[in-house]
């Protein structure tokens, strides 16, 4: 029965090659869309599966809510103190890995020298995550001072075809011994690095900073957690959160509230509470991003679905003839709804093909919009990619060929010659109307919506920053001393200019401290850069008053010079009428974020 539905759907498809070809490339120009997004979740969803015990490993995310801010924001990091406190007072917890993600720094190897970027991390790490050792001792590569954890790639970087186990690396003016190398870490990996160096290296090396164990010391150190099969989540959440509520009474500025993230929901899956993911390690995509796409994608499809119900239905005539025959010698209800669904579901799967050759045209462009989209997914085929695609055409088959379906498995033998515009869905509105009234509307919607996201698109490439940045060219050093590259690129005729800057605003970075105005107990958060003297002057900035920063001050007060914009003067109430007025003022920094 399934080989003559098969065989009469080829039949009807070859007898009619216009309807075919139309529907096939009306289908695989909507369905190309939907193997993009069905590759790009596929791909963020494969992160950090190749752990054996990823199911129980969890991150210590922080809800900080800052004296002076409203509301609360969620962060991806926390303290090395809440790592601590994790293993002396938690009970029901296997593991306790903490990582410290600031580690950028050059390696030097005879005359060797290369950036090398790596975490922090204490001997957990390998006991938690699945990054497999292939020289070396596991349980005690990370335990002592200055010892490092190579790559395989990043080991032959340094010491080419020698083993490096057991060798010496160079950082600044340190000696760290290699004590392993591991596997390369997948692409799929959130936490992503050429080394790892033991914690207690970090440790050693910030014994004088008070603020190194701090509680609210949260912003470049990650927890993770390894749970035991079947465990208590309630129980151990009850736990973090009595160890928050002791910990903020000794805080004034800042409260924090300790909560568990499963590793598979780091990527893609957190619901955001309030604020956006900070400080998180590797990629993340808001879950409210694949909901638009989805939209987007079902949107094409639907409309390329009524296509084909709306060609099918203009067929009318011929298939009645077709259908009331066979009803004429027996053939059921489900029998005519099941051949016509088999005739969508190959058209659709011939779609399916033309799709995916569209899909390769379109992979690269999506995957080269920006830096980070290549570092994220790959839009690669897998088995589990091809069965997702095979799915998803014959579900959109079923979806395009169920009206037709329904509707022409309901004619009866005695009426197969009657007319299809009589046929009713609404008092005075025909079938094929009501049909193309929808598929216009939808298509409208995805024209209009396509548009708006195109304007939008350009608008943030080319929106007005506010300052200059046509043909400046930002410099990251990587943690290296600028002294030297500023003084060779101004050695070059090319530049003409060169300004140094602690971060590059207005493209996602963020730094800034808690600020307030006299005594007033009210504080705010300020975000800040620190700039040279020639940062104003080369990206253009204009100065309503005051004058830029002197080069070199000699004066104690000068080097506590600050520039504000009228935001900040409003937010405090000094002389936002006159800025001019509001020369001299003094601003009190608190904390620093």
């Amino acid at each position: 029965m399934i080989g003559s539905y098969f065989k009469t759907s080829g039949r009807s498809l070859m007898r009619n090659k216009l309807f075919s070809s139309i529907n096939v490339v009306g289908l695989a120009i909507s369905m190309s869309v939907g193997l993009l997004l069905i590759a790009f979740v596929l791909d963020l969803r494969s992160y950090d599966r190749f752990h054996n015990n990823g199911e129980r490993i969890y991150r210590i995310t922080n809800v900080a809510t800052f004296k002076g801010e409203q509301g609360s924001e969620k962060y991806a990091s926390t303290s090395i103190k809440t790592g601590k406190l994790i293993r002396q007072k938690v009970t029901g917890v296997e593991e306790v890995a903490i990582l410290r993600n600031d580690f950028l720094q050059d390696a030097k190897v005879g005359n060797k020298v290369l950036p090398v970027k790596g975490f922090w991390a204490d001997p957990s790490f390998f006991r938690i995550f699945s990054f497999p050792i292939l020289e070396g001792n596991a349980e005690t590569a990370l335990k002592d001072p200055y010892s490092i954890v190579l790559t395989e790639t990043s080991a032959k970087k340094l010491f080419g075809k020698e083993s490096a186990l057991g060798k010496s690396v160079r950082f600044d003016t340190l000696e760290y011994q290699v004590t392993g190398i591991m596997r390369d870490v997948p692409f799929f990996s959130h936490i992503n690095f050429e080394a790892l160096i033991s914690l207690s290296t970090a440790e050693q090396l910030n014994k004088n900073d008070k603020d190194f164990g701090n509680w609210a010391n949260m912003f470049s150190n990650s927890v993770y957690i390894m749970l035991p099969k079947k465990a208590d989540i309630n129980a151990v959440q009850s736990q973090l959160d009595a160890i928050s509520q002791e910990e903020n009474l000794a805080e004034k500025n800042t409260r924090i509230q300790l909560e568990l993230l499963p590793l598979y929901n780091i990527v893609v899956g957190e619901s955001i509470r309030s604020g956006s993911m900070s400080g998180s390690v590797g990629p993340h995509m808001p879950p409210v991003v694949l909901w638009i796409l989805a939209g987007l994608a079902f949107i094409v499809i639907l409309s390329a679905c009524f296509n084909y119900t709306n060609l099918s239905l203009a067929r009318a005539m011929r298939r009645f003839k077709e259908v009331g025959l066979r009803k004429a010698i027996g053939a059921q209800k489900s029998q005519i709804r099941q051949q016509f669904l088999t005739e969508a579901i190959l058209i659709s799967l011939g779609a399916l093909v033309l799709s995916y050759f569209i899909f390769l045209l379109l992979r690269p462009q999506l995957i080269n919009m920006a830096p980070e989209m290549q570092q994220t997914v790959k839009l690669d085929l897998s088995l589990n990619t091809i069965l997702a695609f095979v799915v998803f055409s014959i579900t959109v088959g079923v979806l395009a060929g169920f009206l037709p379906a329904m509707f022409f498995s309901r004619v009866s033998a005695i009426h197969a010659l009657g007319n299809v515009s009589s046929v009713k869905v609404f008092k005075n509105v025909t079938l094929r109307r009501a049909l193309v009234v929808i598929q216009y509307t939808v298509t409208l919607i995805f024209i209009t919506t396509t548009a708006v996201g195109y304007v939008q698109y350009k608008n943030i490439l080319g929106f007005d920053l506010g300052f200059n940045t046509e043909n400046i060219l930002n410099i990251h050093m990587q943690g290296n001393k600028p002294d030297a590259l500023v003084k060779e690129l101004s050695e070059l005729p090319e530049v003409n200019a060169v300004s140094r800057s602690l971060i590059v605003t207005s493209v996602g970075n963020a730094w800034g401290g808690h600020m307030k105005y006299k005594d007033s107990r009210d504080s705010a958060l300020v975000m800040t850069n620190h700039v040279d003297e020639n940062y104003l002057a080369l990206h253009d900035y204009k100065l309503i008053a005051g004058s830029n920063f002197i080069s070199k001050p000699t004066e104690a007060d000068a080097v506590r010079e600050v520039i504000v914009n009228e935001k900040v003067l409003k937010r405090f109430n000094i002389s936002a009428d006159d800025p001019q007025r509001a020369m001299g003022k003094k601003l009190h920094s608190t904390v620093l974020a």
